[in-house]
């Protein structure tokens, strides 16, 4: 039996970090992974699975977003020409395939052409897993009278395109949905129903990877614009490898605020200095804020780097403290999400 592990939306590694974990786990029971990826850019882990064609959403090119819809409006979703083609496409892929099971990562168009169709577990990070209601909250503030009518349009077309009279976020999580991810850096926490927080594929952390003495260390988009003024002005370390290896010994992690790297770095008591560029890294940042674990650089210039690293290091003891109130989340929870992905499949020798 195949199981289709897709990803449409988004950029960064964590997307295919999760997926991998999952096959490789699923490989083990009998499924065969096969894989349909908006980006094949895979570094740091072994890839031997099938690869098929992803097909590709448009990009209209608005920078602002306010609420997911907008996203989804941004990609082509409150276009029915465009939605419907994506889908048909998309089924394309599973009448060719014929899975047993799919597992989406932030790929709401392989969500919706599977709906009704094929078993579906939808996962992701906080912000990419919606919650099952029809109206999106607002993150960013203000947001213009344009966001609440993309939000009008998307739901709409959804509706007509699928033909299913359910709340667009209920259909977007599938048969089942899991969060990689812990509630205090989600933004819709306050709407959640009994969902599964799991917390990241990649713990559980190792204790004592800080280090008061040790360098700083950091992951930078390539596109970030001022990747190279930060590296310069800092002098980080920036070694691609496993978290739980890289954080050994640092004293710092500078990144633009992926959800993985945020967990992990606040799970290993690790401060942080966040540069985020897109509004889900401004959610993450704006919670580790919060927590007093992170400072954040908006508009990076030399002087308030210098000023913003000193601000971070000053968080360090209260980032070790979260920590240790944090510890329950530091436990790896995959298995219950594959045995979820095994119950649709009627796999669960073992189990």
């Amino acid at each position: 039996m195949k199981v289709l592990l897709g990803w449409e939306l988004g950029g960064g590694q964590g997307h295919i970090q999760r997926l991998v974990a999952l096959a490789q786990m699923l490989e083990s029971y009998g499924l065969e992974p096969v894989f349909a990826l908006k980006s094949y850019n895979i570094k740091g882990i072994d890839f031997p699975y099938q690869i098929v064609f992803a097909p590709r959403l448009p990009f209209y090119g608005r920078k602002e977003s306010y609420t997911f819809a907008d996203i989804l409006e941004n990609f082509g979703f409150g276009n029915a020409c465009i939605l419907r083609s994506h889908l048909e496409a998309w089924r394309s892929v599973l009448q060719q395939l014929k899975p047993s099971l799919i597992i989406a990562d932030h790929a709401p168009g392989l969500v919706l052409a599977a709906y009704g169709f094929v078993p579906t577990v939808a996962i992701g990070e906080c912000f990419t897993v919606p919650p099952p209601v029809d109206v999106f909250p607002i993150l960013r503030f203000p947001a213009p009278p344009e966001s609440v009518w993309r939000q009008e349009q998307v739901s709409n077309t959804v509706r007509e395109v699928v033909k299913f009279d359910a709340p667009l976020g209920q259909i977007l999580n599938g048969d089942a949905s899991f969060i990689f991810g812990i509630p205090e850096l989600d933004p819709y926490q306050h709407l959640r129903r009994n969902d599964q927080y799991v917390s990241l594929h990649v713990t559980p952390i190792p204790g004592n990877l800080h280090r008061a003495d040790g360098p700083a260390w950091a992951y930078l988009a390539d596109n970030y614009p001022q990747r190279t003024m930060v590296l310069q002005t800092l002098r980080p370390q920036c070694e691609f490898k496993p978290l739980s290896e890289v954080l050994e010994g640092k004293s710092l992690a500078i990144h633009n605020g992926g959800l993985t790297t945020a967990i992990t770095c606040l799970l290993a008591g690790i401060p942080q200095l966040v540069l985020p560029m897109h509004l889900e890294q401004q959610l993450n940042c704006a919670a580790l804020s919060r927590l007093g674990v992170a400072t954040a650089i908006a508009q990076p210039t030399w002087e308030n780097l210098l000023v913003g690293q000193a601000q971070a290091y000053a968080l360090t003891q209260n980032a070790q403290q979260q920590a240790e109130s944090l510890a329950r989340w530091n436990q790896n929870f995959m298995e219950v999400v594959v045995e979820t992905c095994l119950k649709f499949t009627d796999i669960t020798n073992g189990v």
